[in-house]
């Protein structure tokens, strides 16, 4: 039985209808506005699949009501967790299954790759978990888009640590098993894998060794997870640059309440907003004591002539005289915070020069490839943007924006919609296509838009 849970999504755009396209009428001339960001994405994920490993109730606090939160808190319901939801709050009660009701199940985790990597976790350790109940066996199903991203470093390194699992990529079949031994995994093709094998390794009732084998793309996520299995009750030995680990079983994981941060990569497209529109903008409940990779963004835009403040708890952008392009022909490394790439590209388009944006190979295999879509869409508005293999470089648009008329496909990718927002900010007859697809991990967007002062034209499908 689903849990009650997506009649939240849409909430932003439409009660009860989708929306097949968005553009920005205008924007009303407020001159300051205080906002808090809704919970992070990455932790709310990391708690929902913690506190499925834990034979103890937990309440997470500022959690992220999402497309991806809803089925992996949707998953934790079929295997028999009961869920509490206060949207008021903004927290949700998980209380562990009190008997082993069934052995088979089927769940469905729709686009949500992090928690495609991270959920085997909950099922290969349940009998550690619950060491009354029996075996259970999942077969777990997901979107199309999903199904296509890769999975099969993580599943051979589990497979090295005595996992049961029947495919290398979704759909597959899952069984509790007793997990032990070495491995090896590499970090190139995504973090989320090492992630993924940390929580397994985590859960597991034996000593675990893993060695991580090549480059790392955003180590600050991994750290992230040591982070939050940290909170869980956990210690895992580690070194500095995080290619080895020993794991020693934790046979007390729990935490009674556990509080959600606010997401710093949503927070990057209001700061920027309020960055390329001149306006004073504070952000109340993020500041540098957090350790999302995407907080670097603001050092970025500090160097590209935005005045940017933080404390340990919030962020102001600041209004400027005049607003003065970036100078541009500058090369940017954003291998650590991949998610605001797209971001950079639409800033470069108001730069003086071409931005280079490199070594983000590794976004080509998220929701779509994010590099050629990207190209193709700045390509589908005659502006110049070169393609490389592991980037892109983003000419400046030397014209009147409203001269954009045209669709922003979004390729049912939430980052598509976000960034390309910022562009049609500026270009009213630029339409953002299915703008619905930003549900998937920022559900009040749209709402928080209009917050910023924005005013939109919908159409209805």
């Amino acid at each position: 039985m689903e849990i009650e849970f997506k009649k939240y999504f849409f909430s932003s755009l439409s009660e009860d209808k989708k929306i097949k396209e968005i553009a920005v009428t205008h924007r009303n001339n407020i001159m300051q506005i205080d906002m808090s960001i809704f919970g992070s994405k990455s932790f709310t994920n990391r708690a929902i699949i913690l506190s499925g490993m834990s034979p103890k109730a937990t309440k997470i606090e500022g959690f992220l009501f999402s497309e991806d939160s809803y089925w992996g808190l949707n998953a934790l319901s079929i295997l028999g967790f009961r869920i509490k939801i206060n949207y008021t709050e903004k927290s949700v009660q998980i209380f562990p299954p009190i008997e082993n009701f069934q052995k088979d199940f089927k769940i469905f985790l729709g686009k949500a790759g992090t928690l495609a990597r991270f959920f085997p976790s909950v099922i290969l350790n349940w009998q550690k978990t619950f060491p009354s109940f029996g075996k259970i066996n999942v077969f777990a199903d997901a979107d199309v888009q999903l199904i296509k991203r890769p999975m099969q470093e993580l599943v051979q390194s589990l497979k090295e640590l005595n996992a049961n699992i029947s495919n290398e990529n979704l759909p597959m079949h899952i069984s509790s098993s007793d997990l032990k031994g070495q491995c090896a995994i590499g970090g190139q093709t995504s973090g989320q894998f090492l992630s993924g094998l940390l929580l397994a390794s985590f859960g597991a009732k034996s000593h675990i060794e893993i060695r991580r084998i090549n480059n790392l793309v955003q180590p600050d996520y991994v750290r992230m997870t040591l982070q939050s299995i940290e909170s869980f009750g956990g210690q895992i030995s580690s070194d500095h640059d995080l290619y080895q680990f020993k794991i020693s079983p934790t046979f007390n994981i729990g935490i009674e309440n556990y509080a959600v941060e606010a997401d710093a990569s949503t927070c990057c497209y209001f700061i920027t907003l309020a960055y390329l529109h001149n306006f004073n903008l504070r952000i109340k409940n993020l500041g540098k004591l957090t350790l999302q990779p995407d907080f670097q963004f603001i050092s970025i835009l500090k160097t590209l002539g935005a005045h940017i403040e933080c404390t340990d708890t919030e962020i102001f952008v600041c209004k400027k005289e005049t607003f003065t392009r970036p100078t541009g022909n500058i090369s940017f490394d954003l291998s650590k915070l991949s998610d605001q790439a797209l971001t950079l590209g639409i800033i470069a388009l108001f730069a003086e020069a071409p931005f280079e944006i490199r070594n983000i190979s590794h976004i080509r295999m998220h929701e779509c490839d994010r590099i050629s879509c990207f190209v193709a869409n700045l390509r589908s508005l005659h502006i110049r943007c070169d393609e490389y293999i592991d980037g892109f470089c983003v000419h400046p648009y030397k014209y009147d924006f409203s001269n954009l008329q045209a669709l922003w496909k979004t390729y049912d990718d939430h980052r598509f919609v976000m960034s390309g927002f910022i562009l049609a900010s500026f270009a009213s007859n630029l339409f953002i296509e299915n703008p619905n697809c930003v549900e998937k991990t920022a559900p009040l967007f749209f709402q928080q838009i209009k917050d910023l002062g924005f005013q939109t034209k919908l159409i209805e499908e």
